[in-house]
């Protein structure tokens, strides 16, 4: 049988305990700050990303280089490996439509291999969940055309549903603007918000920190409750006591699932800002979906 590999992008994000086994491959994006570049998850950590952060620095994001990607399909194509790469949002970043292209480059020099660039159609640990489904499929043998089909199903049917702590970084990033994000800090206002084709929308602005965890648990377990038995991911910028609080109210609303905890990587960090925190499932269950 041929070997398939499952690509993913430091936008993705999962507890590491849950692939240290796995044969994951994972592309970096850029992070830059001062007149350096760096690899994420490479040549710096979300550790110091969350420390810059902390002290005022706003670091900028782009892409993963070309030739990482080439590097990576074509290591893949010269070891007759087939391959999925689950990548972030094309709507907010260009990695999707720039794999699709190498991966085209590519494949004329190798036409028995079979391969697939999917757009998530979001990041963070949303991603995370199609990832850990698609390790196992593959672990059990599923042939790459049901392998493919199941992530794209669960593209269309993975929710995200999280909170901003503080505006400032939404102004920063050019996101709002400033007299919207200086009125949202007096009024004590954090933004609830969700993904809808690809896109981070504004769901509800929510007046205090304690209600804003509990319409993102209220929300995640009314979007679950078709599917209640599965893994319902939980990530947060650097504030795991609030993120406790919030698994703590998905569980108990919703005692038949199992769920997960874990950073927000540095890419989606610097957007949303320190001490944000999101809830994660899909709202339908996949058909060959495997229970942590």
């Amino acid at each position: 049988m041929d070997s398939i590999k499952i690509i993913a992008d430091s936008t993705c994000d999962l507890d590491p305990a849950l692939t240290r086994n796995a044969d994951l491959q994972i592309l970096p994006l850029t992070i830059t700050f001062g007149s350096r570049s760096y690899l994420d998850g490479e040549e710096i950590t979300v550790a110091q990303i969350y420390d810059l952060m902390r002290k005022g620095v706003m670091p900028q994001t782009a892409q993963i280089p070309y030739e990482r990607i080439y590097r990576c399909f074509k290591s893949c194509f010269e070891n007759g490996d087939d391959f999925l790469y689950i990548a972030f949002s094309s709507k907010m970043s260009g990695c999707c439509s720039l794999a699709r292209m190498v991966a085209q480059e590519l494949s004329g020099e190798y036409p028995g291999r079979k391969f697939a660039v999917i757009d998530s159609r979001g990041g963070s640990s949303a991603t995370g969940l199609i990832v850990l489904q698609a390790l196992r499929m593959v672990r059990d043998g599923l042939p790459f055309d049901t392998i493919k089909s199941e992530v794209e199903f669960m593209a269309e049917h993975v929710e995200h549903v999280f909170f901003v702590d503080d505006m400032k970084w939404l102004v920063k990033g050019g996101r709002v603007s400033k007299i919207v994000g200086q009125m949202g800090s007096v009024l004590n206002i954090r933004p609830v918000l969700d993904v809808r084709n690809g896109l981070i929308k504004v769901k509800q602005l929510v007046r205090g920190r304690k209600r804003a965890v509990q319409m993102v648990a209220d929300e995640i377990v009314r979007r679950a409750e078709v599917f209640p038995k599965q893994l319902i991911a939980i990530s947060h910028a650097d504030d795991r006591p609030a993120a406790e609080a919030l698994r703590g109210i998905v569980r108990k609303d919703l005692p038949g699932c199992k769920t997960t905890l874990c950073h927000i990587g540095a890419v989606l960090g610097v957007h949303i800002g320190l001490k944000g925190i999101g809830a994660f499932c899909f709202n339908s269950r996949p058909k060959d979906y495997k229970f942590v």
